[in-house]
């Protein structure tokens, strides 16, 4: 598998979980109070998992661009 295809398919699960933080919220908005609590709690999760693998999507798309270091924590 190439670091393009890798990268295609960190954008994918990067879309997933987007779609499913869109559910959580929406479930969130009508659950009673102590549900609501731990839904916010996985949205909550779920963004730092979709923040991290877009960043991993973005970092293997440009992997062998030497110019190329938008995440410090992560350069090449």
């Amino acid at each position: 598998m190439t670091l393009l295809r890798m990268a295609a398919s960190y954008r994918h699960s990067a879309d997933l979980i987007r779609l499913r933080i869109v559910a959580l919220k929406d479930e969130a908005k009508t659950a009673p109070h102590q549900e609501r609590a731990k839904l916010e709690q996985r949205v909550r999760e779920l963004n730092v998992l979709y923040r991290e693998t877009k960043s991993t999507a973005r970092m293997l798309e440009h992997y062998y661009d030497r110019r190329y270091h938008a995440d410090d924590r992560r350069a090449i």
